[in-house]
């Protein structure tokens, strides 16, 4: 779990950084702050609550691994929409509900992929075994 968290952090982190350098060179740091802060804070909690949670499953139940796995992407799935939408209700300025959409997209895929990737990994591993 400790792998999981500190790559997921420096992903996220990463991901961060390129946001505001873009931000600081082409965009509108006003506009566009919040969205980044917002989608790097909704991803990191959602990564801590995972790592956590699956350490907690595998100690205990590691057969009912592959349901935390859907059941978590789903839960993800259904916290980040109502982010989004809690966002679009909360501001009024289209181009700062445009940014943090395309910025929310890009860190729910980016970490997404990276999810499914090292969790086949660990399954991998364990079959093996």
């Amino acid at each position: 779990m400790n792998t999981y968290l500190r790559q997921s952090i420096c992903l996220i982190a990463g991901l961060t950084l390129l946001f505001l350098l873009y931000v600081n060179v082409w965009g509108d740091v006003e506009t566009m702050v919040w969205g980044i802060c917002i989608s790097a804070l909704f991803q990191l909690v959602a990564c801590l609550i995972y790592g956590f949670v699956w350490k907690s499953v595998a100690s205990s139940s590691v057969e009912s691994l592959p349901t935390l796995y859907m059941s978590a992407s789903g839960f993800r799935m259904f916290a980040g929409i109502v982010t989004v939408l809690a966002y679009c209700f909360a501001v009024e300025d289209k181009a700062s509900i445009r940014f943090f959409v395309i910025a929310f997209m890009v860190y729910y895929l980016i970490v997404l992929i990276y999810d499914t990737a090292y969790f086949m990994k660990v399954e991998k591993k364990k079959v093996k075994h």
